[in-house]
C-alpha cells in the first residue's frame, strides 16, 4: 500500500477508535463510576497492565500484569488463543530481605531475546540497599541468563545493547578484585546474552567513574568526577584502537551538568548529541568531536527543560525527545513515528497520546489513550490495516472512568515569580467553593509534579473522598531552568516552604479552598516539607502527614558529606540552609509540641529505606496548639510507593487517609464535620 493509501486507512481507522468497542464487549466499568466514589482499595491496586513493549517482529507483547496481590512480568502472544508465559516475578519490597527482586525495566533486543533490569536487595556493612543487575530472557527455551553477574560489586550498569546479530551487551561493573580505595572505578565488560560468558573490553582506569560507548558499542568516553571540588575530567578516543586523551578537566556547574556527549552515532566522524543549559533551559545539541564543543541546538521548548532524546531501534539516527510541560511528550523526528502520532491525536486530541513500542517494520503501534483525570487504555494499532485493537486497561476495575479534572495553574508568589501546579478538584463536589484542600509537595526537591496520570501517587485518591489537592512546583523543582534550581539555594524551609503557603492563599483568594480546613502530606522531600510546616506554619495548616521524611538536616548534611563528598553532597542537595538547625522539622517550639501515638521510649525512629541515615527526633506528650505526632506501623521504606503488594498498600491508604478527616479537614458530603482544637501530624 502506498503511503497516502495507509494514510488514509489509519486516519478513518483512528477517528473510529475509541473505548466504545470494548464498552459493547462489556469489558468497560467507566459508568459504574460515574457517580461513585472509587474506593482506597481500588485506588491503590497495582496497574493491572503496565509498560507493553512488543517484539521487534510485532508478534509478541511483553507487559507487567497484576497477579495474586502482586505484579509478573509476562509475555503474551498476539494473533492466536496461546497462554501467556510468565518471566518473572517481584518479590517483596519495603522489607530487607536478601536475594530480593523487583524487574524494573525490560526490552526486546530481538524477536527471541528480552533484556530485563532488576533491582537486587543485598546488604553490605550493615546497610541495606539495592543492586542494579541485568537478565537475558530467551523467551523460546525459557531459559533466563544473568549477565555479569559473577564477580560484580555493587551495581552494573548498561552501556550498550546489540541492535542486531547474537545477542550482547555492554556492561560497566566494578570487579569484586578492586581495592577500596579504586572502588569508584569501573571496568567495561562484554557479555554473550545466550551464555553469560564474559570479556573485558575496557580496564578499570584510576581517572574514570563512568564509561560511555557510541551506537557501534564502541567505548568512547570516560569521566571522572571529584567529589570533593567538582572537578570534572573527560577522556576521549575516536576509534577502538587508539588511547583516550584528556579533553577536558575542570570545575563542572552543577546546575548545568557534564558537557560530554549522551549520545555518539557510530564511526569517528558520525553525530554526537549533548545537552547543555547554556540559554538557562535544558536544550539537546549537536556536539562537535573534532572540537569537543557544543554545536547547533536541536531540540528545545522556551520555559522549560527538555528530558532525553533517543535514538531509533537501529540505533544510526536521533528519533525524537520527551519533554514535559503540563504532561509529558514526546516529539519525533522519524517522519513515520511523527505522522502515526499526528494521526492518533487528531482522534483522541493533542496530549492525550503516548506511544509506547512499535514492532521493527513500524508497522504495528502500542499506544497509550488517556485524558488528565483517566487512566490509560493501551491500543494496538496495525498501520497496514487500519485495526485499532483495545489491548488492556491500566486498571481493569476503572477502564476508562473519568475520575477528578486535572488541571495545571500558575499562581503569582510573594518574591514576584509564578509557580506552576497541578490541581486535582473533587469530581463529587463539582461547582462548590470553599472546600477542604490537602498541598501535596513532591519529594527531590529536585523533582518535579505533572498532569499526567500515575498510579501510585495519592492526588486522585485523595480528591475522591471530597479534597481539593494542589501539587506545587515550588522553587527547586526541576524541568523549570538553570535558575528555578539555583534559587533553592540556602533556601529550604524558608522560600521554598512559602511557595507551598501561597497555594494555600491563591486558591483561598479565588473561593476555591477554605483555608481553615488545610492539611499538607508528602513524601521524602514533601514529607520534609510537613514535618516543617507543622513546625513555622501551624497557623496555615490544621495537619500534616510526613512520610520518610527527613527531618534532623544537620545529620541529613553530614551523611551525604562523608557519602558524596563536600562538593557531591551540594550537587545532590544544593546548599539547602546557613542555619540547618532552624529548618529542620523536628517540633520544638513550646507552642507546636505533639503528642505521638506510638509506645514510650521511641523517642527517634528512622525514616526507612534511602532515608534510613535521617532520625527524627520526635517529643513525647505536650497539650499545645500545635500538630499531633503520629509514627505509623506502615511498611518502613522511603519510596511513597515502596509496598509492592496489595495488602500493605491498601494498608498504608487506609492508616493515612483518615487523618485529614480527624483533624477536622474534612469532606462535609462523605464525613460529619467536626473541628478539633489541635492540628496533627503524621510522621511516616
Amino acid at each position: 500500500m502506498s503511503t497516502k493509501g495507509w494514510i488514509a486507512v489509519a486516519l478513518a481507522a483512528a477517528q473510529a477508535a475509541s473505548p466504545a468497542p470494548a464498552q459493547d464487549r462489556g469489558t468497560n466499568p467507566a459508568a459504574a463510576w460515574a457517580t461513585k466514589p472509587v474506593p482506597i482499595e481500588v485506588s491503590a491496586q497495582f496497574p493491572q497492565l503496565a509498560g507493553p513493549r512488543l517484539s521487534p517482529d510485532g508478534k509478541i507483547v511483553a507487559a507487567k500484569v497484576r497477579a495474586g496481590g502482586g505484579q509478573v512480568l509476562a509475555l503474551f502472544p498476539l494473533g492466536n488463543d496461546s497462554k501467556p508465559v510468565i518471566v518473572g516475578r517481584d518479590g517483596a519490597e519495603g522489607q530487607d530481605r536478601q536475594g530480593d527482586r523487583q524487574i524494573r525495566a525490560w526490552r526486546w533486543v530481538d524477536d527471541d531475546h528480552l533484556l530485563l533490569t532488576i533491582t537486587y536487595r543485598d546488604n553490605y556493612l550493615g546497610d541495606w540497599f539495592d543492586n542494579l543487575r541485568y537478565v537475558m530472557v530467551n523467551r523460546a527455551t525459557g531459559r533466563s541468563v544473568p549477565l555479569g553477574w559473577t564477580d560484580s560489586l555493587g551495581p552494573t550498569q548498561l552501556l550498550w545493547p546489540s541492535p542486531s546479530g547474537p545477542p550482547r551487551v555492554l556492561l560497566q561493573r566494578v570487579p569484586t578484585t578492586t581495592s577500596s580505595e579504586r572502588f569508584g572505578n569501573p571496568e567495561v565488560i562484554a557479555v554473550d546474552g545466550e551464555t553469560g560468558r564474559s570479556s573485558v573490553v575496557v580496564r578499570s582506569n584510576p581517572i574514570v567513574s563512568r564509561w560511555t560507548a557510541d551506537s557501534a558499542g564502541i567505548v568512547r568516553i570516560g569521566s571522572s568526577y571529584n567529589r570533593e571540588n567538582g572537578r570534572l575530567r573527560l577522556l576521549y578516543r575516536a576509534r577502538e584502537d587508539e588511547p583516550f586523551r584528556t579533553f577536558t578537566n575542570e570545575t563542572g556547574d552543577r546546575y548545568d551538568g557534564s558537557p560530554a556527549p549522551d549520545m555518539i552515532l557510530a564511526g569517528p566522524n558520525a553525530k554526537a548529541y549533548s545537552y547543555s543549559r547554556k540559554d538557562g533551559f535544558r536544550a539537546l545539541y549537536e556536539y562537535n568531536l573534532e572540537t569537543m564543543a557544543l554545536g547547533s541546538k536541536v531540540y528545545g521548548v522556551a520555559g522549560y527543560d527538555i528530558g532525553n532524546g533517543f535514538l531509533n531501534a537501529a540505533r544510526d539516527r536521533l528519533a525524537g525527545v520527551v519533554v514535559t510541560t503540563d504532561r509529558e511528550r514526546t516529539t519525533y523526528f522519524d517522519p513515520r513515528m511523527k505522522e502515526i502520532q499526528a494521526l492518533l491525536e487528531k482522534a483522541a486530541g493533542a496530549g492525550n497520546i503516548s506511544i509506547i513500542s512499535s514492532d521493527k517494520a513500524q508497522e504495528k503501534i502500542i499506544y497509550a489513550q488517556a485524558r488528565s483525570g483517566q487512566a490509560p487504555g493501551y491500543y494496538l494499532f496495525d498501520t497496514v490495516s487500519g485495526d485499532i485493537k483495545l489491548i488492556g486497561w491500566e486498571n481493569r476495575t476503572l477502564g476508562n472512568a473519568q475520575l477528578n479534572a486535572v488541571t495545571t495553574i500558575r499562581y503569582p508568589t510573594s518574591d514576584g515569580r509564578q509557580v506552576e501546579a497541578v490541581l486535582t478538584m473533587p469530581r463529587h463536589h463539582a461547582g462548590r467553593k470553599a472546600l477542604p484542600l490537602v498541598v501535596m509537595p513532591h519529594g527531590g526537591p529536585r523533582a518535579r509534579d505533572s498532569a499526567d496520570w500515575d498510579p501510585y501517587n495519592w492526588s486522585q485518591a485523595v480528591a475522591e473522598l471530597g479534597y481539593v489537592v494542589v501539587q506545587p512546583n515550588f522553587l527547586g523543582s526541576s524541568g523549570y531552568g538553570r535558575e528555578w534550581e539555583k534559587g533553592a539555594e540556602g533556601k529550604w524551609g524558608y522560600r521554598m516552604s512559602d511557595d507551598l503557603n501561597e497555594a494555600v492563599a491563591f486558591l483561598a483568594r479565588q473561593g476555591t479552598v477554605d483555608p481553615a480546613r488545610t492539611c499538607i502530606m508528602g513524601w521524602s522531600y514533601g514529607g520534609y516539607a510537613a514535618a516543617r510546616a507543622a513546625q513555622r506554619d501551624g497557623k496555615t495548616y490544621r495537619c500534616a502527614i510526613a512520610g520518610a521524611a527527613p527531618v534532623d538536616m544537620a545529620a541529613m548534611v553530614a551523611y551525604d558529606r562523608g557519602y558524596l563528598g563536600s562538593y557531591g553532597a551540594k550537587a545532590a542537595l544544593g546548599s539547602a540552609s546557613s542555619n540547618l538547625a532552624d529548618i529542620s522539622g523536628a517540633p520544638r517550639r513550646p507552642d507546636l509540641h505533639p503528642t505521638a501515638d506510638r509506645p514510650r521510649g521511641q523517642g527517634r525512629t528512622r525514616a526507612g529505606g534511602a532515608g534510613a541515615r535521617l532520625r527524627c527526633s520526635a517529643q513525647e506528650g505536650g497539650q499545645g496548639r500545635g500538630p499531633r505526632l503520629h509514627l505509623p506501623r506502615a511498611v518502613g521504606e522511603h519510596a511513597q510507593s515502596a509496598a509492592r503488594r496489595g495488602s500493605p498498600r491498601v494498608a498504608e491508604r487506609h492508616e493515612v487517609v483518615p487523618w485529614a478527616a480527624q483533624s477536622g479537614v474534612r469532606a462535609c458530603s462523605f464525613l460529619q464535620c467536626s473541628a478539633l482544637d489541635r492540628h496533627r501530624i503524621y510522621l511516616g
